[in-house]
């Protein structure tokens, strides 16, 4: 658990050989990290984290001014707030808590920016700087809360049924979130009323990313719900294959050992494949970190971890390849029968929060808009696990926790259109559903490219600074945003057309 001594994990050690138990001791799962390697994977992702908060900072000051520094000034007081959360839960910070961080500071400026558009529109039907400022954040409230709570449902469901590492990318995710909707809901809304009753606001100036659109995103629904039934095949195929085992398994799912190499000196596989073949490994597969001079060695399930395995590998390659200089930085050892349990829990998680989502959209707005929602969602997971599948992307926890993060954020968007379709629908009636989709999606298309892009840039220097350990895991999330995107439009909108309307009782 990482809350041990030295000297009490030697105790206990002693205690496990020696004890009286009524029954021997199975080890079923080890992982441990070397120092040198959490060093790395620590200075990697406050890279990340560094290089995805100053893209951000930048565009929201050339787009937003004013209002992008005031947005800049919550971002970083959400920061603070998330640290000091941790830091009171006494968590500990992992990778994965790191992807986190990254992800709530892309997430932190989406809300602001679904509150400036609002006052852009308030803006222009020529209301005053304090009455924008303040529809803006009265018509915006909601929607940035419905948005949070989906988002916070999936690292509900993360938390519950993920293990380890996956526990506190679901804690650091969930203080994200909460902090993020203090931070903006309050302090925020607390500088424009200190600066509006200073009246130091004369005006507010934002770029327009695009004009008013009048695309008709309804007449090619059917194209792309032909190319979206081709995706959810694809996923389907996919999930089939993982659940047979034909698929590239991490150790995660499949049990079974995985060993990180650091090399002091520059080699080749072929070099190290009949090393570990003539040394009783010969079902070993082997994998080189590029960029990086790592090796990874992977080694077929076992019921039970096999003692000091990886000692016996790192001796014979320390042994046949001396001048390579290979340390072991890491091992990963999973018996199959927690691998089995690892692999259920990961699609309960994925149900679990399908099924609240569900449910919070339908008591938010009615069934058909929850359904819609779901229907789209699962389409946005099953896109992203076939083209991974497709890819041959290594399945791990870490990917199925991209999936379920994206299963959250991807409503964000379609939580944004149904809040506008059901403002304009009130107005314009059920009957003209086509006119209100098309206008509805129109009217938040600026917003919706301008949050994706906040987010595409942390997201974006994950993938580029994060390392190789979380590599996988932003590649899906950059796919995930991208689907996800284009499911809230060409899907989970138009699906509300084909929904039997309930006529009024008579």
């Amino acid at each position: 658990t990482g809350d041990f001594t030295h000297e009490e994990a030697t105790d206990l050690a002693i205690v496990l050989r020696v004890g009286a138990l009524p029954a021997p001791v199975d080890i079923i799962q080890n992982l441990s990290v070397g120092a040198s390697l959490g060093q790395d994977s620590i200075r990697q992702g406050m890279t990340a984290g560094i290089f995805g908060t100053l893209m951000v900072v930048v565009f929201m000051l050339i787009y937003y001014r004013l209002s992008g520094l005031i947005a800049n000034v919550a971002m970083m007081l959400n920061i603070f707030f998330l640290f000091v959360g941790l830091a009171m839960l006494g968590s500990t910070l992992t990778l994965p808590g790191i992807a986190g961080i990254v992800l709530s500071i892309g997430m932190a400026v989406d809300a602001n920016v679904l509150i400036y558009e609002r006052m852009r529109e308030e803006f222009a039907l020529g209301k005053s700087i304090k009455s924008g400022v303040e529809a803006g954040f009265a018509k915006a409230f909601w929607t940035i809360v419905d948005a949070h709570v989906t988002t916070l449902i999936t690292a509900l469901a993360l938390f519950l049924f993920g293990t380890g590492p996956i526990k506190g990318f679901a804690v650091t995710l969930s203080l994200g979130i909460l902090s993020n909707l203090f931070a903006v809901l309050f302090c925020s809304r607390l500088a424009y009323d200190i600066m509006l009753q200073r009246r130091s606001i004369k005006n507010l100036k934002f770029l327009r990313f695009l004009s008013a659109t009048n695309f008709d995103f309804m007449r090619v629904r059917r194209f792309t719900f032909a190319f979206s039934a081709v995706l959810t095949i694809l996923g389907l195929v996919a999930t089939v294959q993982i659940m047979r085992g034909h698929a590239n398994l991490g150790v995660d799912f499949t049990g079974g050992s995985l060993f990180l190499f650091k090399a002091g000196q520059e080699f080749n596989l072929d070099e190290v494949r009949p090393v570990l073949r003539d040394n009783g490994f010969e079902g070993a597969d082997l994998q080189r970190v590029e960029g990086e001079n790592r090796l990874i060695v992977k080694i077929k399930r076992s019921e039970t971890v096999v003692r000091e395995q990886g000692e016996a590998v790192t001796a014979v390659l320390q042994q046949h390849l001396p001048t390579k200089g290979l340390i072991l930085e890491s091992q990963s050892e999973i018996g199959s029968s927690i691998s089995a349990m690892l692999r259920n829990t990961a699609f309960k998680a994925i149900g679990l929060s399908l099924l609240g989502i569900m449910g919070y959209l339908a008591l938010r707005f009615d069934l058909r808009f929850g359904v819609a929602a779901t229907i789209a969602t699962f389409h946005d997971v099953l896109a992203v696990l076939g083209v991974c599948w497709l890819m041959n992307v290594e399945i791990t926890l870490l990917i199925i926790t991209a999936l379920l993060t994206l299963a959250g954020y991807s409503l964000n968007d379609t939580v944004v259109i149904f809040d506008r379709i059901r403002e304009i629908r009130n107005k314009q009636g059920e009957e003209h559903m086509n006119t209100v989709i098309n206008l509805s999606v129109n009217q938040t298309l600026s917003r919706s490219i301008i949050t994706v892009l906040t987010v595409f840039f942390t997201v974006l220097s994950l993938y580029l600074f994060g390392g190789a350990v979380i590599h996988d895991f932003a590649f899906a999330l950059l796919l995930g945003l991208l689907v996800g995107s284009y499911s809230s439009v060409f899907i989970a909108s138009p699906l509300l057309t084909i929904w039997p309307r309930r006529e009024p009782a008579k």
